[in-house]
């Protein structure tokens, strides 16, 4: 788990040994543990994933790309505490079983 500050400076985390066959299991996991909403569609590409989610006014990123592996972001300043969790739970319950 690698916790840095991205060129928006938002506050990231990227488990880079996370393939991207798992984010689907991975955010369907996340979403239901921290009961987060979707913000739009899934978008795919040829070398990433990513859609935001939010809980009340806190905006999050689930992204994995061919670069960072599994990556999370918090899309506002208050978001970020909600981030760490996140950060956490996915280090605990994934991060080895990838």
């Amino acid at each position: 788990m690698n916790e840095h500050k991205n060129a928006s400076d938002q506050l990231t985390f990227n488990f880079d040994k996370i393939s991207s066959w798992s984010y689907k299991k991975i955010t369907k996991s996340v979403v239901k543990q921290f009961n987060l909403q979707p913000i739009g569609k899934l978008t795919v590409g040829l070398d990433e994933k990513f859609q935001e989610f939010k809980s009340s006014d806190l905006i999050i990123g689930l992204e994995w790309d061919t670069w960072s592996g599994y990556t999370i972001n918090a899309k506002n300043k208050e978001s970020e505490q909600l981030l760490r969790d996140i950060a956490n739970y996915i280090n605990d319950n994934y991060q080895q079983n990838t």
